[in-house]
């Protein structure tokens, strides 16, 4: 009985502090006044995406994407019902639109479109073809070193009609894909960028100081000219251009794969070959 009345007048002694604290705490809160978007619909629900870049609004008429960086409405989608709620599946590639008093759900697939220039990038393959798949892969992962053959299918399947661009995209946890990406930049400019490629990729266990050098050498490129090129000014700023047009792409992770800036959902040569021959027929 005595410990149990120590242990109430302990807590009790607790929330006393407690309360005692809180009395003389002030909460404060520091706000902007509020600033009005003004939309060409009447705005019913509102969902963002998972990098709070996107904003989903449900007006009467259409979803309304809404670009928080830019502060305004960059594209829309049409409805043909009126929608009270909506939801954005957990990889973004569908909205999940409700009604009151309905029991039904619609479901709307849509992708974006991501505008991926090539620029000064090396191309494989046709430089001229309609179709560009823009790729932004790291030498030393074992992802990409899976996905460069698929991406080889489909130059193969499609040699007139798809090009091939690698963004190079190092990850700072693999110690040499920074070189292997300036490497293959630099061994470009002795047009020996393809054949690098497939070594890297090929070997991507294997790279280090001595191996990278190795592997351009055995492409046959002049290695006193590849020594210069590879310090260049130019082969700096191509890399900065990869990783600036990653960031705006919102690459998340490598391989990040995009044909004609769509993102396939999935990799295989038959997801590929529909999104190609869908970018064709609009081409026709």
């Amino acid at each position: 009985m005595k410990k149990q009345t120590r242990f109430l007048c302990a807590m009790q002694g607790v929330l006393c502090s407690i309360a005692f604290s809180f009395s003389w705490a002030e909460a404060k809160i520091q706000f902007d006044p509020p600033q009005d978007i003004q939309l060409e619909d009447t705005a019913k629900d509102i969902i963002f995406s998972r990098d709070g870049s996107t904003a989903f609004i449900l007006g009467k008429k259409n979803i309304l994407i809404y670009s928080v960086p830019e502060a305004k409405v960059t594209d829309s989608i049409p409805l043909t019902k009126a929608y009270s709620q909506l939801a954005l599946s957990p990889d973004e590639s569908a909205v999940y639109l409700t009604a009151q008093d309905s029991p039904q759900v619609a479901v709307i697939q849509f992708a974006f479109i991501n505008t991926i220039e090539v620029g000064k990038s090396p191309v494989i393959g046709n430089a001229k073809a309609p179709v560009t798949v823009a790729a932004f892969l790291d030498y030393q992962c074992p992802y990409c070193a899976k996905a460069y053959p698929l991406l080889q299918e489909v130059l193969k399947k499609y040699p007139n009609d798809v090009k091939l661009v690698i963004k190079h995209y190092p990850l700072a946890m693999h110690k040499f894909a920074d070189k292997a990406a300036r490497a293959a930049l630099a061994a470009a400019m002795q047009n020996k960028y393809e054949n690098v490629n497939e070594l890297f990729f090929s070997n991507f266990t294997k790279l280090n100081d001595a191996t990278i050098r190795e592997y351009v050498e055995d492409s046959g490129a002049d290695m006193q000219k590849f020594d210069k090129d590879i310090e260049s000014a130019e082969v700096k700023d191509l890399m900065q251009q990869d990783l600036q047009a990653g960031k705006e792409a919102k690459v998340r992770g490598v391989p990040a794969i995009f044909i004609n800036g769509i993102a396939p959902k999935g990799r295989s040569i038959e997801v590929f070959s529909q999104i190609v021959d869908g970018e064709l027929k609009k081409k026709k």
